[in-house]
């Protein structure tokens, strides 16, 4: 059973409060060794075919203002990593820019005009740059409708679309020009689209009041008046140079038309978010639920059990109408945010009330309703403006089938991670269930990098987490994204005492632990209370269906497991300078016969900056970290993190290090054997976060990105569960750490 709140934890986390020491390492540049030189002269041969016959067909070509797109590849085996973006031979002096990535190379913005100043470039290569470029780019191709629909057809691209009154939905990225006159001539054929009706723009109007609206069975008037789809768009992509819009195509003609222009960039199809019911059944004794708990506001399909209504802390004003919502599966997660362990007395659970905000939001399968990503995103962004309260979001609910194209974040988990970073809410979002049409892939938005991502498991017959659930899809997420994050129990009893199964409901679990988390620290973000969760799970390597784990082995997250020690902090690290906590003592708990002899485990999560095109390379920033022992003057070998992700070679570091996912958890069992020889009495944490695809924001250097945050929860074990290392290494740190829970200082035993 966990501990009422206001008895005082015996081992809160601690929060360091040591600042680093900095230093700046010499960058990389383009020298004589960046050149391969076994292919420069083959490659100087292809480029200058390719870019002759692009010349030559340039009548073909989709221009706007002069301008075109090529494509880029590079090779895969050696050319992928930033210090080999071919800047040099694509840049302005040649008539090129760099505008977005693509998997395995770059969408370039080139004039026509000025191809031939590019194809004596090639041919004559002045400097050593220019040649490395050369040699490490694979082809040259134009930017074509083939491109744009991702390998797909038009019957494909079309038939995957809803249907609406006047034809099909899908979401049009605008085509991403650097040049003013180009995006200025974009915008000309994109209103020529609406005025001949070949693409319709759709209308939100999204506006919310504070209160409840108990009785309210239409939803309220939803930001300005009927705010055009397209008009939203032009005027994003006139100030940012990005610009999407859900739109209506009346037919496949205006979608072919709209392709072969070449004035969007991707499109998509509109996907409705849905749920699974889990039945029907008698409402369940009514919960009492302290009014001081922490809130989680539940994106589903409402509450409507009246016997909760004390649970919940907030109504917003309904996005879809009663009729509508499903209220069977929103009645079901509410009751496993408020309370899942009454429900579930077999499991090994915490004993954690909430109280919810209903958001209703998701509609029952057959409801006839359209469904509007930007819509409901503008909803949401009233709701998180309205009640800043609800610091965790639970969204049990998933659009149908994956990305059509696996390097592609969906409209939806893009735009979600936005709006949590901008509120600073952490949701907390169901991975999705196996289904005819996807068994492989998270279902959006389960691709959102700011979220905890939920999938399922079994449960052993004592209780405790077992294996994976067939019922939930695995990951990865696009661009190699580790999802799930967490998993938990997912064959759960609920609200009538149904019994059901599906990622929604493991999702509760986690929402309700992370809201108790949030509410326990004394300075509490999304990415540290996220951090805390995955130190506490089990797992020391990422599993595509199980995550990291589950957040709960008999301890809570804001505390120290008996026989160990965890530091949680938060700092602000500048691209390019690598920074080092050099005096994190080692514990004597720590030590047998003169050797380091236990566990540790480090968590760091970056809050990164990804891409605004939503595609490859999604990630434009990554954290590299590693905790060091040292073993001699000027020697520290790594005890955790294999500080190799910037060795190997690009494509293996991504795929065996995951060396751009924003979560870098690294775990060592160093108990085996007689343990680890070592000097000194200190432990030294490192920290660097890298930066690439920079033009894509218009920058040229890595000290235009600012500051980066990053959470770290570092845990030291001692291998005979000695909880004598909590008071250990909380009075070596002395005035440099703190309580990191709120209303609990540390208290340390003078027994030595």
């Amino acid at each position: 059973m966990v501990e009422p709140r206001d008895q005082p934890l015996l081992y809160p986390v601690l929060s360091l409060q040591m600042g680093p020491a900095l230093r700046s390492p010499t960058g990389r540049g383009k020298g004589i060794d960046s050149i391969v030189k076994k292919r420069l002269g083959r490659q100087q041969e292809v480029l200058a075919s390719e870019t002759r016959d692009i010349y030559e067909h340039r009548t073909e070509l989709s221009t706007y203002s002069g301008l075109t797109h090529l494509v880029v590849r590079m090779f895969s085996e050696d050319s992928l990593a930033p210090t080999h973006t071919p800047d040099d031979l694509f840049s302005q002096r040649h008539g090129c820019r760099l505008v977005a990535p693509l998997p395995g190379g770059y969408l370039i913005e080139a004039d026509v005009r000025q191809l031939p100043r590019l194809l004596h470039a090639i041919e004559h290569p002045i400097g050593y740059a220019v040649q490395a470029d050369i040699s490490r780019v694979s082809s040259l191709k134009q930017f074509d409708a083939k491109s744009r629909l991702r390998g797909r057809s038009v019957n494909e691209l079309w038939n995957s679309a809803p249907e609406d009154d006047d034809g099909r939905l899908f979401v049009v990225w605008l085509a991403p020009f650097r040049d003013r006159d180009a995006k200025a001539e974009v915008l000309e054929r994109i209103q020529g689209f609406a005025n001949e009706r070949l693409v319709l723009p759709t209308f939100t109007s999204v506006r919310l009041t504070l209160g409840t609206s108990e009785e309210a069975e239409q939803p309220r008037s939803l930001t300005t008046p009927r705010q055009s789809s397209i008009a939203r768009a032009m005027r994003d992509y006139r100030n940012t140079g990005v610009g999407r819009a859900t739109v209506r195509i009346p037919n496949k003609e205006g979608l072919r038309q709209l392709i072969a222009s070449g004035a969007s960039y991707r499109i998509d199809p509109v996907r409705p978010i849905r749920v699974a019911a889990p039945g029907e059944g008698a409402e369940p004794p009514a919960p009492v639920i302290d009014e001081n708990a922490p809130i989680v506001a539940v994106v589903d399909g409402g509450l409507h059990a009246r016997s909760y209504t004390a649970a919940e802390a907030f109504r917003a004003t309904p996005f879809v109408t009663n009729v509508q919502a499903d209220k069977p599966h929103g009645n079901s997660v509410s009751s496993l945010v408020i309370h899942g362990h009454a429900w579930n007395k077999n499991r090994s659970l915490p004993e954690l009330n909430c109280r919810i905000g209903t958001v209703q939001a998701v509609p029952h399968r057959n409801a006839n309703r359209r469904f509007d990503e930007r819509e409901l995103v503008d909803y949401l962004a009233e709701v998180a403006r309205l009640y800043p309260e609800a610091r965790v979001w639970n969204i049990s609910a998933n659009q149908d089938g994956a990305g059509l194209d696996p390097s592609e974040v969906s409209v939806l988990g893009h735009e979600i991670s936005l709006l949590a970073r901008s509120a600073g809410f952490l949701p907390v979002i169901s991975v999705g269930n196996v289904s005819p049409d996807n068994n492989s892939r998270p279902n959006p938005p389960a691709d959102c990098e700011a979220a905890i991502v939920v999938g399922g498991r079994q449960a052993l017959p004592d209780g405790t987490p077992g294996d994976r659930c067939p019922t939930c899809l695995p990951g990865p997420g696009p661009d190699g994204m580790m999802k799930p994050d967490l998993s938990w129990f997912s064959n759960l009893r609920m609200l009538g005492g149904v019994v059901d199964t599906g990622s929604s409901y493991a999702t509760p679990l986690v929402s309700s632990l992370a809201a108790h988390t949030f509410d326990s620290l004394r300075e509490p973000t999304p990415d540290l209370v996220k951090a805390l969760l995955i130190n506490s799970a089990e797992r020391s390597e990422h599993d595509p269906n199980l995550g990291w784990g589950t957040p709960y082995q008999g301890h809570l997250p804001w505390t120290c497991a008996p026989g160990s020690v965890t530091l949680a902090w938060r700092a602000q690290l500048e691209p390019g300078t690598a920074y080092y906590w050099n005096d994190i003592p080692i514990p004597p708990e720590l030590v047998r016969d003169g050797k380091l002899f236990g566990r540790a485990s480090l968590t760091a999560v970056l809050r990164p900056l990804v891409s605004p095109f939503g595609g490859a390379n999604y990630f434009a920033s990554r954290l590299e970290t590693s905790l060091a022992y040292q073993t001699g003057a000027e020697k520290w070998p790594s005890l955790l993190g294999s500080m190799k992700e910037s060795t190997l070679p690009e494509s293996d570091a991504r795929d065996e290090l995951r060396k751009w996912q924003p979560i870098r958890r690294h775990c060592r069992d160093f108990s085996k054997g007689s343990g680890l020889g070592f000097s000194g009495p200190h432990l030294r944490l490192y920290a660097r976060v890298f930066m690439r695809d920079l033009y894509q924001f218009g920058w040229t250097h890595h000290s235009q990105a600012g500051a980066q945050e990053v959470a770290f929860v570092l845990t030291l074990s001692s291998a005979d569960g000695k909880k004598s290392i909590y008071d250990s290494t909380a009075r070596a740190l002395g005035n440099f750490v703190e309580s990191a829970v709120l209303n609990q200082d540390i208290e340390v035993s003078n027994e030595l």
